[in-house]
């Protein structure tokens, strides 16, 4: 494992981290949000408790929202370095890279669509107020595949002879 270099369903893998990675914080927003209010309800009789309860509830609206962005950009930084370091594959190869991120493009449209069904729902209306942001590029996810997907195949094919993770394909 420790000398697994990149292969062409790099793609995918970077779409359905981001994607997951959302869905899990937009149940944390609300689960955080719902919590700390009603325990704040419940339990605010003191200024300390208050103060750390606002915590929480500022942690779940506003600190994980910036930790996403944080995680987007190393997944899709890591992304092009996996492309980079793919071991050389002839160029007959392309359109096996094209085939997969067509598959990647498809299962983005669905997760989108799943993104797109969580937001409706009246529960998570706080939670996606507080998620514009990462709605916006989750919403975007077909566009962000492709675009993603074609610069990593460029990375992975248009690079000097002798670079990248060792290793060659013979014709």
């Amino acid at each position: 494992m420790m000398f697994k270099k990149g292969n062409p369903t790099f793609a995918l893998v970077f779409i359905v981290s981001i994607a997951a990675f959302a869905i899990f914080l937009l149940i944390v927003g609300y689960i955080g949000n719902l919590v700390g209010t009603e325990m704040m309800n419940q339990l605010g009789d003191s200024e300390a408790v208050n103060n750390s309860l606002q915590t929480t509830i500022t942690t779940s609206t506003v600190t994980l929202n910036s930790f996403w962005y944080i995680v987007f950009f190393g997944l899709l930084i890591g992304l092009f370095i996996s492309a980079y370091m793919m071991r050389e594959y002839p160029p007959v190869m392309v359109p096996i890279f094209l085939v997969t991120l067509v598959v990647t493009v498809v299962v983005a449209i669905a997760l989108a669509n799943a993104y797109g069904e969580l937001t409706e729902v009246t529960q998570l209306a706080d939670a996606t107020a507080n998620q514009s942001g990462i709605g916006w590029i989750v919403t975007k996810l077909p566009y962000v595949a492709v675009v993603a997907g074609l610069i990593a195949i460029v990375i992975a094919f248009v690079r000097p002879g002798g670079t990248g993770g060792g290793g060659t394909v013979i014709n």
